[in-house]
């Protein structure tokens, strides 16, 4: 998890201390956290992703934006890995407007977060219809949906793909884990993914 680095804030009083920073901060519960760098697994599952859902998405009216987009979902502020939003971008904000697709991929000091506090606020913010929580050491990732009164939980893995309904694109597992050699660690099935709620 980030270090904390400021006592509590607003959110007003946090997006103007941000804007004035070198480096980037999430920002929960009054609380300030700075952002450390990721894995090159991370990078390259990244930027996989991005790749895929730009050649997909081109000419739609939807576009994926890179980890340096920020999303305020349930007052805290977020870096997701890649966030697809279908809103029209104007002006000079730096907040991505109504995102509905978002995406995390897990490294060990973020995957308390990504499974915890950060889904739920991705689950309270209305136009986020799916949340994609993608693993770095296997082929695995577990795809949030949102349906009427709540959010189904399911597990893509193996030679399958990543269908992300919501936008009306499917990207293989392939594509997504291009380039990564997979070591022999798997997570072990007592600490399978927490359910939806």
């Amino acid at each position: 998890m980030p270090s904390a680095a400021q006592n509590l804030m607003t959110l007003d009083d946090f997006l103007a201390w941000e804007r004035e920073q070198p480096e980037r901060h999430e920002f929960a519960d009054g609380v300030v956290y700075m952002m450390t760098g990721a894995s090159l697994p991370h990078v390259i599952i990244t930027g996989n992703l991005f790749a895929a859902l730009r050649a997909a998405l081109r000419g739609s009216g939807c576009r994926p934006l890179a980890s340096d987009a920020k999303v305020v979902a349930n007052g805290a502020v977020r870096y997701p890995d890649v966030t697809v939003t279908c809103h029209p971008i104007t002006g000079g904000s730096d907040i991505v407007p109504e995102p509905v697709v978002v995406i995390e991929v897990l490294s060990p000091t973020t995957e308390r977060a990504d499974r915890g506090r950060k889904k739920f606020d991705y689950f309270a913010t209305p136009s986020v219809r799916q949340y994609a929580i993608v693993e770095q050491d296997e082929r695995l990732i577990d795809l949030y949906t949102r349906v009427d009164g709540g959010w189904t939980d399911e597990i893509v893995n193996g030679d399958s793909a990543l269908r992300l309904s919501s936008i009306g694109v499917d990207i293989p597992l392939d594509a997504i884990y291009e380039d990564i050699e997979l070591g022999a660690t798997r997570r072990p099935a007592s600490e399978a993914p927490t359910p939806a709620g």
